[in-house]
């Protein structure tokens, strides 16, 4: 199911540190995968999962049909212990997740191949091989919990994920807390006390409200 517009909106415009307190609030945890180096720009989409293991020689899944599976617009999620190991994509596997229209890639494996979209990864690959078991099942991602269809939001300052059920709370109090965010810091910038900021006061919340209120 594609995301409604004005919440990728919202989510577009706030930070990851912005979502982690509304998603610390809401009582989420485990919700940001860590230890994962970033390249490309900031990608929303809907989770699709991935569970690899280090290879022993059994009978495996059928990885090229998973990547085909993929729908257009998911941030891919593989999940492969903590591995670190190489994802044994190829240049044909590559190029395929990026025709599928993958908006983004997020493993605990490393990934040396350039596949044309934004990924997460693991900074270096151990020697070893990968062997998928399992797909569209619940994941441990960098120290995170991601189910399929969770909406991930990935920058360069940060990964989140967020329940769908819970997403658009979430988006909105984040949205809210950025603004408070801004003008706490240009209160501190005109030389208010930070005693009556942080956290702020009744007065300074009476203050944000009545200065920022829409017209």
């Amino acid at each position: 199911m594609a995301i409604d517009p004005t919440l990728r909106d919202a989510l577009s415009a706030v930070t990851p540190a912005s979502l982690a307190r509304a998603l610390t609030r809401a009582g989420v945890k485990a919700f940001s995968p860590r230890g994962l180096a970033g390249r490309g720009e900031r990608a929303i989409g809907e989770a699709y999962t991935l569970r690899m293991i280090p290879a022993r020689g059994d009978a495996v899944g059928d990885l090229a049909a998973a990547v085909d599976a993929i729908p257009e617009g998911a941030i891919v999620v593989i999940d492969t212990a903590a591995s670190g190991l190489a994802l044994p994509f190829g240049a044909i596997l590559a190029a395929r997740l990026g025709q599928c229209g993958a908006a983004g890639l997020v493993t605990d494996a490393a990934l040396p191949e350039v596949v044309g979209l934004p990924v997460w990864s693991a900074p270096e690959a151990a020697a070893g091989t990968l062997a998928l078991v399992s797909v569209q099942e619940p994941v441990a991602c960098g120290g995170a919990a991601i189910h399929p269809g969770d909406i991930v939001v990935c920058t360069e300052s940060g990964i989140v994920a967020l329940p769908v059920a819970l997403a658009e709370r979430v988006a909105l109090e984040a949205v809210e807390q950025q603004r408070l965010d801004l003008w706490i810091q240009r209160e501190a910038e005109r030389g208010e006390s930070l005693a009556s900021l942080l956290p702020p006061d009744a007065a300074a919340l009476a203050r944000f409200e009545a200065e920022t209120k829409p017209a």
